[in-house]
């Protein structure tokens, strides 16, 4: 017997019968497949790959405010045909809106790469880094500077930087009603305040316009300041209107231009010589107002003469016009809006940045050495401009010629100025400056008590 074998035999046979079949097992694929590493994403780039689809373009916002959106949309087309390789989407917001609207995307991290800028808040925003200095990234830009009205220069440079290149430039002008001028026994336009006053009354008198004057003086209304600061100007000569070289207030004084400009519109309010409309009247409707003819003088941006002439737009088409602001200088002020860029655009990259200075200059600059889309805007919407060679231009003379006296124009340009006291505060004083002038409009305040919380008000900005 062999009980200790039996079982080592069938260890064996049992043991080789496992092989055989584990062997025959592996008669099939050696080993799975190994897992393929994940797939990586391609590397964004402005070039399209050999034999591959042609990239996507650089996609930029740009905000506007509204107005004219139909020849903006028709100038990005443009622009995107020259450029395929950049992507501009439009978005707008009321002009009433603007500003604060811009403010509370900046203050959320939320801005566009590209924007509308004004004068107004030029320092406010560069000075909390909203806005990018333009000729940082572009020093090309400067090349421009020398062909540009000076208070439109003034108007987009902070600390010695230039933050725009000008989408238009414009003046507030003083406008009449020719006919109804006439028709009161007056063959020229008023000179000083004291003659607007008369004439005012002799076309109240004779019935022919209930409120001769219409301001658009909304706390909405954000070109207001300028419109008061330029019946400032008009009255005064040289500088320090308002403000001296250290932006320190010159106007609290009785017998200042600001005094006697403020104490002219209540007395005129009071007398019924200024529409009470023009407290609640914004832009559009001052111009559809006088277009109407319910009044003979208002104060405006030069621009909405082509709006107020335009043929078939009324009894009165073509028979409003310019003359100099009234006063001792002839003074007004003399603004500028402008193409700007945001920090965001340098965040976006070399692309998004090559595509800001494209757009920058094909909007607010030259084209094939002509400035094409400034040029568009004066032709066909009447838009005044920063860049002095387009003044020569035959298209825009006659485009000019059509609405205007082209050498008033040019006569009230020359005597425009950049306003007084453009500081980071500037917009803050300015909104809480329209309520203390309705205040004295309305006889709530004097006109002392309102040139004194103008002031303080500076003051305590400026400390902050």
């Amino acid at each position: 017997m062999t009980p200790k074998r039996l079982p080592s035999l069938l260890f064996l046979l049992l043991a080789a019968l496992t092989i055989a079949a584990l062997v025959g097992g592996c008669g099939a694929p050696a080993a799975a497949p190994p897992e393929a590493e994940p797939a990586q994403p391609a590397e964004p780039t402005a070039a399209a790959p050999a034999g591959g689809e042609a990239a996507a373009p650089t996609a930029l916002d740009f905000v506007v405010w509204s107005y004219g959106l139909e020849t903006i949309q028709d100038n990005i087309n443009n622009f995107q045909a020259a450029n395929p390789e950049c992507q501009i989407n439009l978005k707008d917001y009321s002009w009433l809106d603007y500003h604060d609207t811009m403010v509370g995307r900046f203050a959320a991290g939320d801005p566009p790469p590209l924007l509308y800028g004004s004068d107004h808040w030029l320092q406010e925003w560069a000075s909390a880094d909203w806005l990018a200095p333009l000729n940082e990234p572009f020093p090309q830009v400067t090349d421009y500077s020398g062909e540009l009205a000076p208070y439109a220069l003034q108007g987009m440079t902070y600390n010695d930087n230039v933050y725009g290149l000008s989408y238009y430039a414009d003046t507030i002008d003083f406008v009449y009603n020719e006919d109804q001028l006439k028709a009161a026994g007056f063959d020229a336009a008023p000179q000083s305040w004291q003659d607007l006053w008369d004439m005012s009354v002799a076309l109240k008198e004779q019935g022919i316009t209930e409120y001769p004057m219409i301001l658009a003086f909304s706390q909405s209304e954000g070109a207001s300041i300028e419109a008061m600061i330029s019946m400032i100007y008009g009255r005064h000569t040289g500088e320090a209107a308002l403000f001296d070289a250290a932006n320190k207030p010159t106007f609290n004084s009785e017998g200042s231009s600001a005094y006697e400009a403020i104490e002219w519109l209540r007395k005129a309010y009071d007398a019924g010589l200024l529409d009470p409309a023009s407290l609640a009247t914004a832009e559009i409707d001052q111009v559809k107002s006088m277009q109407s003819g319910a009044h003979t003088f208002t104060i405006l941006p030069q621009y909405n003469m082509a709006e107020l002439n335009k043929p078939d737009s009324g009894e009165f088409a073509g028979k409003f016009k310019i003359a100099l602001m009234p006063g001792d200088s002839h003074a007004t002020v003399g603004y500028v809006r402008f193409y700007a860029m945001s920090p965001k655009a340098a965040e976006m990259g070399d692309a998004a940045l090559a595509c800001s200075w494209k757009f920058l200059e094909y909007f607010g600059g030259k084209t094939d050495g002509t400035y094409t889309v400034v040029k568009r805007w004066a032709v066909e919407n009447g838009l005044g401009f920063a860049q002095l060679p387009l003044f020569q231009d035959p298209d825009v003379q006659e485009a000019f010629g059509k609405w205007g006296d082209v050498d008033m124009i040019a006569a009230q340009a020359e005597l425009a100025r950049a306003k007084e006291g453009l500081t980071p505060w500037f917009g803050a004083w300015d909104v809480f400056t329209r309520a203390e002038i309705h205040k004295a409009i309305l006889g709530q305040q004097s006109t002392m008590d309102t040139l004194g919380n103008m002031e303080a008000e500076w003051n305590r900005l400026a400390a902050q």
